[in-house]
């Protein structure tokens, strides 16, 4: 199956993402919130990006999806519960705010690993190349095409990798040093709250540090792009 097939493939699966149709036209609920379409839509997306891309890359797309959704979701319902507890805000409790998170994770967990399968199938790399390649020169589209293709492939091929191996070294280091403490004593709720700290902190760290990884490139990249040579009319 060649890329442009797949591309294909996925953007007509991403029709109802961006259309809303047929989803809207099928309104039953299965929890207040949370329609069945909806769901549906979550299980075909699922099914069919493992056959169109691969389940070792749908692996590695299902990874990816879970770094960015689990903070943004559980986070907010976090927040959300505080504010209930605190006495600010939801007076009915949890029922008032959980299923919009459900829709939420659900949403995520579709939209995301469908736009991460089309950013996989592009050959950005390829484009990059035969920009860098041209005989004629670059056009000044073309440039700015070049920079954006250069920024995201670094993005995707070294900074989310990266991203990726920092968590699972984390993860291994939390695994060692853990304490096997019983359920309720107080050693296990002061490591709980240890563990959620470093989390949260790592959560951070790891923010911070792929926002400088994504960016600390364009100036030097800026200068060798813009120092290709224009691009010459076919009358010179």
């Amino acid at each position: 199956m060649t890329w442009k097939v797949k591309c294909c493939l996925l953007f007509f699966l991403a029709l109802p993402s961006f259309t809303g149709y047929p989803m809207n036209q099928f309104s039953h609920a299965m929890i207040p919130g949370v329609s069945a379409s909806l769901v549906s839509y979550f299980m075909i997306v699922n099914l069919m990006i493992p056959l169109v891309m691969g389940a070792k890359l749908y692996a590695l797309i299902l990874a990816v999806t879970s770094l960015i959704s689990i903070p943004i979701v559980f986070g907010g319902a976090g927040i959300s519960y505080f504010i209930f507890v605190t006495g600010l805000g939801y007076v009915s409790g949890p029922s008032a705010y959980s299923a919009h998170y459900v829709s939420l994770g659900i949403n995520m967990l579709t939209v995301i690993p469908l736009s991460l399968s089309i950013v996989a199938v592009l050959p950005l790399q390829t484009l990059e190349y035969r920009l860098l390649q041209n005989q004629r020169g670059v056009s000044e589209i073309e440039k700015i095409i070049l920079m954006f293709v250069r920024v995201f492939n670094h993005i995707v091929y070294f900074v989310i990798p990266n991203i990726l191996e920092v968590v699972s070294e984390e993860r291994q280091r939390h695994k060692s040093v853990q304490a096997g403490h019983a359920f309720f004593s107080r050693a296990y709720f002061q490591n709980q709250k240890l563990k959620l700290c470093a989390l949260l902190q790592t959560m951070i760290q790891l923010g911070v540090e792929g926002i400088c990884a994504s960016i600390q490139y364009i100036p030097l990249w800026a200068v060798e792009i813009a120092q290709l040579p224009k691009k010459r009319s076919d009358k010179d």
